[in-house]
């Protein structure tokens, strides 16, 4: 998982998107009070009318889906096409539009409405593959993953129910948050785990590993292989500067720089595979660039 910058996405939107987010909602509150008019004419109970215009609510928001997706282009550039949290390319999925804060559900409370009020909100979005995204089962293993609507969440504070409640804690890894990007890392066997032994980023990740579907099959073999060719240029790297051979030298530090850069495939994983070898100073001067 790599940090994405906001201000990235932002940079991409499209020149309309206030416009688009400002309709979808006059629509959305249009259809919400017609529904409440209507029930309270029929003499519904209040607590019927909440069900009711909750539903509504819902279903107006699901049939604006194409705001959401309207931003895909421009989440997709701020993360070079690849999915925010496995860093896989498109070939898993059509990189879905994922609601961080889920907007009609939430798993882990059967009574939460869903964050309606951030349903149209870009800085909610994160583009997701189909395997991170939606409950998906891997046919190698066994496991079930995908997000979905799941949002646990350390307390205190409880969930948020309404735009003006305190901000609640996902226990979700956040690609867009670089504190938590730094909480998890990856095994030579190509399997994430907990960057270190703190019960609560232990906890956070191991729900991130689960929820994201991370140690899907798939996903391990390729990082598996990365680590090997990672580390199989490093040492054909090091044969080439012993022998003062500088053509092959520059080769495999450029296949490494290739594997590492941000808008590679697994890139976060590359660079703790190269991080092994950071007490050699030309891969701690490449660690310290940019990638």
């Amino acid at each position: 998982m790599r940090l994405i910058l906001q201000s990235d996405v932002q940079e991409h939107l499209d020149d309309d998107w206030d416009e688009v987010v400002s309709n979808a909602l006059k629509y959305v509150e249009k259809k919400v009070a017609n529904a409440e008019t209507d029930a309270v004419a029929k003499g519904k109970k209040p607590h019927e009318i909440q069900v009711i215009c909750l539903t509504v609510m819902h279903d107006a928001i699901n049939a604006k889906a194409s705001v959401w997706r309207k931003a895909a282009s421009a989440l997709s550039k701020a993360s070079h096409g690849k999915c925010w949290y496995c860093e896989s390319k498109p070939e898993r999925s059509d990189m879905p539009v994922d609601h961080f804060r889920p907007k009609n559900s939430v798993v882990e409370d059967p009574t939460h409405p869903g964050y309606t009020w951030l349903a149209f909100e870009w800085k909610n979005f994160r583009l997701s593959c189909t395997f991170c995204n939606s409950k998906r089962r891997d046919l190698e293993t066994g496991t079930t993953g995908g997000k979905h609507d799941h949002f646990p969440i350390l307390q205190p504070p409880g969930y948020a129910r309404q735009k003006s409640d305190p901000l609640d804690r996902p226990k979700l890894l956040d690609p867009v948050d670089d504190e938590d990007t730094k909480l998890i890392t990856f095994l030579p066997n190509g399997f994430p785990h907990p960057a270190n032994d703190d019960p609560v980023t232990v906890e956070r990740v191991e729900a991130s590993i689960d929820l994201y579907h991370l140690k899907q099959a798939a996903l391990v073999r390729k990082r598996k292989m990365l680590a090997a060719e990672i580390e199989e240029h490093v040492s054909q790297a090091e044969d080439a500067i012993a022998r003062g051979d500088n053509e092959n030298r520059r080769y495999h530090r450029t296949q490494i720089i290739v594997k590492a850069r941000a808008k590679a495939p697994f890139s976060a994983a590359a660079k703790v595979y190269l991080g092994a070898h950071r007490h050699r100073p030309w891969v701690a001067q490449l660690l310290d660039r940019d990638l």
